[in-house]
């Protein structure tokens, strides 16, 4: 899972949000919100816990604030010729 940084500053700034509040009600440092939305660094489950808390609250969509990944597929004839 990879945290959607477009959406979530999109909808900080929509709120009318700086970056240290989005932190506060995200439940995480604003150093490590800072470092996440500037590439520096991948988010952990303090921040999909928080992100999808908000989601809650405010009525949105989680899988607007997140990339997640392609499902495995289900054919396992490929599996099966490989054996």
């Amino acid at each position: 899972m990879r945290v959607n940084v477009a959406a979530l500053e999109e909808f900080a700034q929509g709120r009318g949000w700086s970056t240290p509040e989005l932190a506060r009600r995200l439940g995480i440092e604003y150093s490590y919100l800072f470092r996440v939305l500037n590439g520096q660094k991948g988010g952990g489950s303090k921040l999909f816990t928080g992100i999808y808390q908000l989601c809650a609250e405010e009525q949105l969509d989680f899988k607007a604030f997140v990339f997640l990944p392609s499902p495995l597929s289900a054919n396992n004839d490929q599996a099966a010729a490989n054996e």
